[in-house]
């Protein structure tokens, strides 16, 4: 009988999707060496050779590339397990398919493998006609094959094999009274070991007790595949938390624990450092508990000390450390040089290929490199010192410069030099002192107002980067008129021009003073004020908009990622049935805000002030949250290297395009729900329709994360009115990531001016274009957005950059009153203000925009204002390349309409207009097959909410 082998810990490369590249999985050895890990499957689900084409033989460049990766795998100290699925159309009765089989892995075995696995797993239960008539179970089948291979290989140490029912959740009725895992029991040879994912495939937690009863079952050891971190079942999730969930004491127990991690290599980094932290540990649990654990002490290596007991948090914090100096690493390896979105030149600077982020695959810029110390066992990194006891490290004094322990911390440095040590109780002393503040980690009650000294002003510098003194932002600037202090956003400021200044629509009596704005500190800008609350004569205390940061905010903005900001990353993109801190609170948060939004006209005394008050503060520090993401976004594409970038932008830049939504959502609320006692219509049976649909996205304990659809993502769109018909709006990311800054949030007074300045934009500068402009400078804007701006300001968003305005969303709730104000009323002002007589003929652009006045309006059919009873208007001005920023505007206005009771938008577009035809149906519309028979040129796009 063969020796049994040592314990097997590791990666195996087992997910659905593009499967790694060689110079990847060089870089995943490196890892694994580096963490005191042992040993790769290779077992891509998608490559061919692997899964579909099995029976077919590796040609002799596959097999040359093959030989290349076991070799380099042995040569880091891992053990390489060849993995094959035949599962699918394999006939077991068949002596050609048993003997194709054996001769591909007999090819795999002389390229220098010597551990191999029989995968299946994830197909059909029943055997064909012609297997039926041989064997009288699957399992007798599949074990009757497995035998057969393992001895015509030899007997090799490791041989595994993964059943159909690889889970307690797959089997029937039990692990224990499974006939099919019993038979499993008595038919494999017992050398041969038994793959399982523990009770679910995506397993929450491992325990000892489960494990025995499956063991018992199968009578030998088990390998777990654990697919805590696997990814390939939601293109919208991706996990970077630490590993847990797992019994202490497993180890004895087992043969082996492989991690199925996620598809992105690169997002594998905290997950598979985590992972050798567990398995340090548990060897030297078996080593303390074990009077026969030597080779298990020896494995540790000399002076790797551990802490008593495993602890996520704690191997979370050195695995940041290290996650951080690697970033920093991986940039200056690739010459310092991040690919941005630019005008010229980019794909050559790039320097990309096709492949797996939106279609996209960056070259792996850094070469896999031990950076161990010279000298140092480059088995495992150093461990930290450890208080008995309490199991909290302690606090050490880091070694200053130049004295041959430690990188200054502005110089490149190796994982396991930049190992850093925490005091008892806290992770602040590892970290840079201008680390970005976490809002969401602080303890506050619901509705509290939160500290200054953790939460910075919504209109102050929200900025990531390194250097508490160099951090900074330019104010936001929506207007040139805009001022700091309590002047009220509807009356006109010094120096302005009325062209400048929205006017409240005739018949509104503002309120000429309202109540001063509560700021965390001076300077935040406010968001306007809804009309209907100003025609109250309702005191009103803005909620401070969030603020855009300057695109050159910081001398040091460019600088590496700080441990804060990867552990925010983190938080976003946790485990699949765990939010982090940051993500917990900021759906608390847009929990709480949706459900106490105030309705229209609540008085400023009346007894319902206070919870106004406290809605208020928490929508402060919800969009303040927001902010503090949004910059991540632009930081980590600013710092992070190329592999890095292509590999989490897609998931980063989603979440940033949701928050942008939100926060210009949580701004709109303040004063803008419609008031109905009966709720038909509105918020209320607004999110009771929500929840009916959503319902799957709060699954119950047993639910396998899958179910969950989206993960933050998904739970931050099922709190928006929207719901779930967000989904409609899936877009590549950008295969060039763009660090600008966008600010979306609802029309402030001082925003007519430069969005009619944004219509002005790229027109040609003829003489007689230049004259009229010059006299007429609102012709664009009026025909463009000013009926919205007039008759419906409550409804209209505002996309701002570090240029100002660049895009805006603009709707009614009522069409149908609308159009007959707008016919009523607004159109014969025009007429009265843009003569027929003004000279525009043959202008292009100024002459359709006079003849809007002047033309009888298109009569919208009756059965499109009955199903899609709002209208909607969204453009961006040409520099918005990122269709993200197009999606969050269009979410934040579906979500007002629908919040307000509408369940159906429409717009209106030129039928020649191809350009606006094909951004509106990237947002979701479809063209309604009903004709307007007024106007044959115009098409009507319609949507449902």
């Amino acid at each position: 009988m063969a020796e049994r082998p040592r314990f097997l810990c590791g990666v195996v490369e087992g997910f659905y999707g593009r499967p790694w590249s060689m110079e990847q999985r060089k870089l995943l050895f490196t890892w694994l060496k580096r963490w005191g890990l042992n040993c790769y499957m290779y077992a891509p689900k998608d490559e061919l050779k692997h899964r579909l084409l099995w029976r077919e033989p590796y040609t002799q460049h596959e097999a040359a590339q093959m030989q290349s990766l076991i070799k380099t795998a042995q040569e880091h100290g891992v053990e390489f397990i060849f993995a094959i699925s035949a599962g699918q159309d394999i006939v077991f009765s068949s002596a050609g398919d048993r003997l194709l089989l054996q001769q591909k892995l007999r090819q795999v075995a002389a390229l220098g493998c010597g551990a191999f696995a029989l995968l299946f797993d994830d197909i059909d239960p029943c055997l064909c006609r012609a297997d039926t008539d041989v064997f009288p179970s699957l399992a007798q089948a599949q074990a009757s094959v497995a035998n057969e291979a393992y001895r015509e290989l030899g007997l090799p140490p490791t041989f595994l094999f993964c059943p159909t029912e690889y889970c307690s959740s797959l089997c029937s009725p039990s692990p224990a009274q499974s006939r099919y895992l019993q038979t499993l029991g008595r038919e494999l040879l017992p050398e041969i070991g038994v793959i399982w994912t523990g009770p679910k495939v995506v397993s929450q937690e491992l325990s000892v007790a489960l494990v025995e009863e499956v063991e018992h079952v199968l009578q030998r050891r088990l390998l777990i595949w654990d697919n805590l971190f696997a990814n390939d079942y939601d293109c919208r999730r991706v996990f970077l938390g630490p590993y847990t969930g797992r019994a202490p004491g497993l180890v004895p127990r087992l043969c082996g624990l492989l991690l199925n991690p996620n598809c992105e290599l690169q997002a594998n980094f905290i997950p598979i450092h985590t992972l050798g932290t567990w398995f340090r540990s548990e060897l030297q649990g078996c080593a303390r508990t074990d009077s026969a654990g030597t080779e298990a002490s020896a494995e540790l290596g000399d002076g790797q000390g551990l802490q008593e007991g495993y602890s996520p948090q704690e191997a979370l914090e050195l695995a940041l450390l290290d996650w951080v100096a690697e970033i920093k690493q991986q940039v200056l390896e690739a010459g310092g040089r991040t690919p941005l979105q630019s005008s010229t030149g980019c794909e050559e600077e790039a320097g990309l290929h096709p492949g797996t982020a939106g279609g996209q695959e960056a070259l792996l810029g850094p070469r896999p490199c031990d950076t161990a110390p010279s000298g140092a066992d480059q088995h495992e990194p150093e461990p930290c010192d450890v208080t008995p006891g309490n199991r909290k490290r302690k606090a050490t004094s880091v070694p200053e410069e130049g004295n041959g322990s430690r990188a200054s911390t502005d110089g490149p440095r190796s994982p396991a030099e930049d190992r850093g040590r925490l005091a008892p109780g806290s992770r602040a002393s590892c970290e840079p002192s201008s680390a970005l503040p976490i809002t969401a980690g602080s303890d506050r009650s619901a509705g509290a107002p939160v500290a200054d000294e953790t939460l910075r002003s919504l209109g102050t510098a929200v900025c990531c980067s390194r250097g508490g003194s160099n951090c900074q932002s330019a104010p936001l600037d929506s207007g040139d008129v805009r001022e700091r202090g309590s002047s009220p956003p509807g009356s006109p400021q010094p120096g302005a021009s009325t062209a400048d200044v929205l006017q409240i629509p005739s018949g509104s009596r503002a309120d000429p003073s309202p109540g001063p704005i509560s700021q965390l500190v001076d300077g935040a800008t406010t968001s306007p004020v809804p009309t209907a609350l100003l025609a109250s004569g309702t005191a009103v205390s803005p909620v401070p908009s969030v603020p855009l940061i300057s695109e050159g905010a910081g001398s040091d903005s460019d600088a590496p990622l700080t441990v804060e900001e990867a552990r925010m990353l983190v938080e976003l993109f946790y485990l699949p049935y765990h939010h982090g801190p940051q993500a917990q609170h900021l759906l608390e948060d847009l929990r709480w805000l949706r459900a106490n939004g105030p309705s229209m006209g609540v008085p400023s005394r009346s007894p319902d002030s206070c919870v106004v008050a406290q809605w208020r503060s928490r929508a402060r520090s919800f969009g303040q949250l927001c902010a503090q993401l949004c910059c991540l976004h632009s930081r980590f594409v600013r710092s992070a290297g190329q592999a890095l970038l292509y590999d989490l932008h897609p998931y980063l830049w989603d979440i940033r395009n949701l928050l942008l939504a939100a926060s210009a959502f949580v701004l709109w609320l303040d004063g803008r729900l419609l008031c109905d006692p009966e709720h038909k219509g509105t918020w209320g049976s607004c999110f009771g329709w929500c929840q009916s649909i959503t319902a799957p996205l709060f699954p119950g304990e047993d639910a396998e994360p899958w179910v969950r659809r989206g993960g933050l993502f998904g739970d931050l769109q099922a709190l928006l009115p929207v719901g779930n018909s967000c989904d409609l709006f899936c877009h590549p990311p950008p295969l060039f990531p763009s660090r600008q800054l966008y600010l979306l949030r609802p029309l402030l007074p001082q925003d007519k001016g430069k969005l009619y300045q944004m219509f002005r934009e790229g027109l040609d500068g003829e003489p007689s274009t230049v004259e009229v402009l010059a006299a007429h400078p609102d012709l664009l804007g009026d025909r463009v957005l000013g009926s919205f701006l007039s008759l419906s300001p409550e409804y209209t968003f505002v996309l701002e950059d570090e240029g100002g305005p660049c895009g805006y969303a603009a709707g009614a709730l009522c069409a149908e009153r609308f159009l007959r104000e707008r016919d009523s009323s607004w159109l014969p002002a025009m007429q009265h203000r843009y003569p027929r007589e003004l000279g525009v003929l043959g202008q292009g652009v100024l002459e359709e925009a006079l003849l809007f006045f002047h033309t009888k309006p298109v009569a919208v059919p009756l059965p499109v204002l009955r199903r899609f009873p709002s209208l909607v208007q969204l453009d961006t001005a040409p520099r918005v390349q990122d269709v993200g920023a197009s999606r969050s505007l269009a979410v934040s206005l579906l979500s007002a309409l629908r919040a307000n009771g509408s369940r159906g938008v429409f717009c209106q577009v030129s039928a020649a207009d191809h350009q606006q035809l094909s951004f509106y149906s990237k947002l979701g519309f479809v063209t309604l097959p009903l004709p307007c028979p007024s106007s044959p040129g115009t098409q009507l796009l319609g949507r449902l909410l």
